[in-house]
């Protein structure tokens, strides 16, 4: 049967459907903005002046004494330093460092310093003598590596781990901190994606520190490559592509 004028226009029309679709299932740009605890889209047109892309904060009074330090990555290991030539701290050996950042994402008035880092799973210390341990076995890639988010700050005197999560179920990148619904206290924005995935990004996903650890606020339904910070002096809000 030869194909009529009628039936080329109808498969037109469902190939960009499809498209379509297909687009709006891989993400596709847009702002977006925590309120009532749930991502939705961000006008611009609320904005009031000029929209800058803000970068995470490597420098800031860790220890209290009114002077700033600096955070560096080099290579995959990080360092906290007096700004010049002095190293304060280091991260330990096996530590393969992605994302650093300075940011009291605590709420206690103190700067910390944000860690993505990949390191040999480590399982729950109790599932040692539990009779189901293991619930978080899954939780690492190919190569026996997890994903965790860890806290670094000046305690007793000293730097120290202040905080470190579990294992992440799923890992994430393009870490970001930022009061995303102007409460005064900052949240936490990342991509979570799966182990060995061969996707850059992934589901956009906002977290709170409740007190002893991140609590999941809302996920995202699309996927996105890329996650920025914008914000105009008034408004924070995020930029996914």
């Amino acid at each position: 049967m030869v194909p009529t004028r009628f039936h080329k226009s109808k498969h037109l029309i469902v190939f960009l459907s499809l498209l379509g679709l297909f687009l709006n299932g891989a993400g596709s740009p847009g702002h977006w903005q925590l309120r009532n605890g749930k991502i939705i889209p961000f006008d611009l047109q609320e904005t009031s002046g000029a929209q800058v892309v803000e970068k995470p904060k490597l420098a800031g009074d860790l220890d209290g004494d009114g002077d700033s330090e600096c955070l560096s990555l080099s290579g995959e290991s990080a360092q906290i330093t007096d700004c010049s030539s002095a190293t304060l701290w280091e991260s330990p050996e096996g530590w393969r460092v992605s994302e650093a950042q300075i940011a009291d994402v605590t709420h206690d008035g103190k700067n910390d310093v944000v860690l993505l880092v990949w390191r040999p799973f480590r399982p729950w210390p109790a599932d040692r003598f539990m009779p189901y341990g293991g619930r978080i076995a899954n939780h690492q890639n190919q190569e026996g590596q997890s994903c965790q988010l860890i806290l670094i700050g000046w305690q007793k005197g000293e730097y120290r781990e202040i905080w470190a999560g579990s294992a992440l179920a799923k890992p994430i990148s393009n870490v970001l901190v930022a009061d995303l619904d102007a409460d005064g206290l900052l949240e936490l924005a990342a991509l979570e994606s799966d182990y060995d995935a061969y996707q850059k990004g992934g589901q956009l996903t906002i977290w709170r520190w409740i007190g002893f650890g991140f609590s999941l606020l809302d996920r995202s339904e699309g996927r996105w490559e890329r996650l920025a910070i914008m914000g105009d002096g008034v408004h924070h809000w995020l930029f996914s592509r």
